[in-house]
């Protein structure tokens, strides 16, 4: 008897839960082979157990969105890429990073992780309760829910040893869950095509992948956005049909409540951003459904009140905020984030200073914020000859994965704006003008570091996904030319920095003037658009002639 007939005769039931425990166990195998730290069996058995949870979440994640096979591998995927990529950092860091860096040479891409995770290892160790980790004593998390999730791991299935990697895999799970729950949500609303798309969008982004592959907020942080968003899709699917919100409120709550102990400002963020998108919902307001939609609406207005009283809570105990109030502390911190954060990018880039030294004080925060927005520069991590050669193919990926993706945002505004026979055209419209303000804070928040500022704007990552995957749909259905307008005015863009970049290191390369650069992108800029434009009109008036 061959072994494919062997097989077959198994009851694919029985079958598929053999499939899963080989892949769980060679699984557990295999990365405390790559941790190698500690008892090997101790770390096989840890690492197996938390790999059968993590695989379980996975798949009730599954079941819950339909079983649906169209984003089961970006789902894969978005696990496999993280769970493979953290295991390459954690080898080939302290080899091929840089060798004065602490971080790097334990096996850590993001100063933030490795500071919060030594922490945690240190709590797990201690005597003192889990509890400690939100009284503030603890410099690498001062929101807590990170801290004590990872500490609780270390203590209960990692004593003997600090294994990093159990974080990394517990948010490779929150990433996988994450594709999931928004596949689900976005086909619901655009079809399983846009779904699928949004999905592969959300799994593979470079930043996304980077931070996943990290000890990190932001995977869970994704995750818990993307489960609000499937919360709203359900609310709109079960309301309908059944006249019963409660169960994908709760989605909602459970997305919230994850916010509140891992980063409390992306719980309000998340929760004002998703009440927008209920309000606007087309049929939330008609005759019929607008005493069930009230008492939601309302919870979800409660709830990002008390995300920003707890946010404004924990930034008012900083020695620079206090004093500010619960409300006023947001404005502070963030006008002190943007004081701080553009005389670092004035210190750092003698563009941002030959610039401001020609436009002006005044012009400060515009500059900030188009250097914020274009960061990582493409052609600048690419160019810059002292940078490790891992360090700038990872910025490469990063940067290459942000201009892949604003030009379908851009475009997913403006497309929203002119989509008049699209039924979620306001819905659109307001993800695209909320995605946009927060990514232009983000900039502004910490426009010169190319490692805070898109971590901070990829918080909104399911949204943006969302948008994009819609843009792309709409833009091939109706063969508009905008988007490829769009995506030449950013050709432009990189083609003009990538040549004033090569040409501070290959003298042999003509040199212009920042801001003769600048005006130059400008101008091209706005030749294509206005060009754009002008065709347009003529077309439809050649048309209406006819």
């Amino acid at each position: 008897m061959s072994d494919q007939t062997f097989l077959n005769r198994i009851p694919p039931p029985l079958r598929q839960a053999l499939s899963w425990t080989i892949q769980i166990l060679g699984g557990g195998s295999l990365l405390a082979i790559i941790d190698g730290r500690g008892n090997f069996l101790a770390a096989w058995g840890a690492y197996t157990l938390l790999f059968a949870l993590a695989a379980a979440a996975i798949y009730g994640a599954w079941k819950v969105s339909g079983s649906d096979k169209a984003t089961l591998a970006p789902a894969q995927l978005a696990f496999g890429a993280r769970l493979a990529l953290g295991g390459l950092l954690l080898i080939f860091l302290p080899i091929l990073g840089y060798a004065n860096s602490v971080e790097h040479q334990a096996g850590y891409v993001f100063h933030d992780a490795y500071i919060r995770d030594t922490q945690a290892w240190e709590l797990a160790t201690a005597s003192d309760p889990l509890s400690d980790a939100f009284s503030g004593d603890y410099s690498g998390d001062q929101y807590g829910g990170l801290l004590a999730l990872s500490a609780a791991i270390y203590r209960l299935l990692s004593p003997d040893a600090h294994r990093p990697l159990m974080i990394v895999l517990l948010g490779a799970a929150a990433a996988a869950c994450g594709t999931l729950l928004l596949g689900k949500a976005a086909g619901s609303w655009f079809g399983p095509g846009i779904g699928a798309t949004a999905a592969w969008i959300f799994a593979l982004y470079p930043e996304s992948v980077l931070l996943g592959s990290s000890q990190m907020r932001e995977p869970f942080v994704l995750a818990a956005v993307a489960m609000t968003f499937f919360g709203l899709a359900q609310a709109h699917k079960e309301g309908h049909e059944t006249g019963r919100f409660w169960p994908a409120i709760a989605w909602v709550v459970a997305a919230g409540l994850i916010l509140f102990l891992i980063q409390p400002l992306a719980a309000f963020i998340a929760i004002g951003v998703l009440l927008g998108a209920w309000v606007l919902d087309p049929g939330a307001w008609l005759s019929s459904q607008r005493s069930r939609v009230l008492l939601p609406a309302t919870l979800l207005a409660g709830l990002l009140v008390v995300a920003l009283l707890v946010g404004g809570a924990i930034l008012a105990n900083l020695p620079s905020l206090q004093g500010s109030g619960p409300f006023g502390v947001l404005f502070a911190w963030l006008q002190n984030n943007f004081q701080f954060q553009s005389y670092l990018t004035e210190r750092a880039s003698g563009m941002f200073q030959k610039l401001l030294d020609s436009a002006g004080e005044q012009w400060r925060w515009l500059i900030v914020t188009v250097y914020g927005i274009a960061q990582p520069v493409l052609p600048a991590v690419v160019g810059d000859p002292d940078a490790a050669p891992l360090m700038r193919t990872i910025g490469f990926l990063r940067a290459a994965g942000w201009y892949a993706l604003a030009p379908f945002l851009v475009y997913g505004l403006t497309g929203a704006l002119r989509a008049k026979g699209e039924a979620r055209r306001m819905q659109l419209t307001w993800l695209s003008v909320a995605g946009w303000a927060w990514i232009i804070i983000a900039a502004l928040n910490a426009g010169g570091d190319q490692w805070d500022n898109p971590r901070y704007r990829a918080i909104l990552l399911a949204w943006q996904a969302l948008l994009a995957a819609w843009a792309w749909g709409w833009a091939r259905q109706r063969g508009d030319a905008w988007l490829y307008r769009w995506l030449a005015v950013e050709a432009v863009f990189v083609g003009m920095f990538t040549e004033w970049y090569a040409s501070r290191y290959f003298t042999s390369l003509p040199h212009l003037d920042i801001r003769i650069m600048i005006a130059a992108t400008l101008v091209i800029t706005l030749l294509i658009l206005v060009g754009g434009w002008l065709k347009d009109r003529k077309t439809k008036s050649r048309g209406d002639r006819l």
